[in-house]
């Protein structure tokens, strides 16, 4: 198992986003591998935007409550416990 940073983890994650085009013209993503991640765009553009946005906010509230952050592809999510009961993500960056 490799740990990622932050950002790298939301990138690997939207490597999986699923773009499906509404009978409205808008866009849905899904990123299937952080269950329940869904949201949608008036636009393509915007859709990607709103699934970066989704995926940080997936990933704040699985570790706000403790919850499991997925494997993708054997990397995880480098966090440490802050000594409050709560998880902090790295801010590292890789070269």
């Amino acid at each position: 198992m490799t740990l990622l940073s932050w950002n790298e983890y939301v990138r690997l994650a939207l490597t999986y986003a699923e773009f499906t085009q509404n009978e409205d013209e808008g866009w849905t993503v899904e990123v299937p591998v952080l269950p329940g991640c869904v949201t949608w765009g008036e636009s393509r553009a915007e859709a990607a935007l709103m699934a970066e946005d989704a995926v940080h906010g997936w990933l704040v509230t699985a570790l706000r409550f403790g919850d499991e952050i997925p494997l993708i592809d054997g990397y995880s999510l480098g966090y440490i416990d802050d000594g409050n009961g709560m998880e902090v993500a790295h801010a590292e960056v890789s070269a």
